[in-house]
């Protein structure tokens, strides 16, 4: 069986599991933890399609050497900017960009530069700078994306030194 298969059975049957011992106490929390799990999984389930869709038509029309070029070994700062800028206007949820980030490596980006776009999109959003700017103030906005972007950076890099894999080398099934 599928590594990546097992262990979706096994968290599943985890989760129903710590619902089935929480019947017994708390009938009441059991049924609205099953309500909001179920909610979160139709959510999950209405956005992967189409995800599903745009990788393949990523996969189809952008040549390997185009995200190479941007993303690659030798992308340099290049690739860092743009991997911010992509994560920045991005839109969805975050596991919405980790198809988007395994299609980014196969095609030959670097770690660093996809760890730092997962990073941007989970963190410096556009639309969430603006609802943050408006909410918690300006000054706090531009300290909190101050910290966080030398963090993205440097998460992307100490990843890529972790990982030895060359970036020409597949990256799917290493769990």
């Amino acid at each position: 069986m599928n590594p990546g298969i097992r262990s979706s059975i096994s968290v599943t049957a985890v989760v129903v599991l710590i619902h089935l011992a929480l019947w017994v106490p708390f009938p009441e929390l059991a049924v609205q933890s099953v309500r909001q799990w179920v909610s979160g999984i139709g959510q999950v389930l209405a956005i992967v399609p189409s995800v599903l869709i745009l990788i393949g038509l990523f996969d189809a029309w952008v040549p390997k050497e185009v995200v190479e070029r941007g993303f690659g070994p030798r992308s340099g700062l290049r690739g860092v900017l743009l991997a911010l800028l992509l994560g920045t206007g991005s839109a969805g949820p975050l596991y919405a960009a980790f198809p988007i980030g395994i299609s980014l490596l196969e095609k030959g980006a670097r770690t660093a530069n996809v760890v730092i776009f997962l990073g941007a999109w989970a963190t410096i959003k556009i639309p969430m700078l603006m609802m943050e700017s408006a909410f918690l103030g300006t000054r706090f906005a531009m300290l909190r994306l101050a910290m966080t972007l030398p963090g993205i950076i440097a998460c992307g890099f100490a990843m890529e030194f972790m990982d030895p894999r060359p970036a020409t080398e597949p990256c799917l099934v290493r769990a």
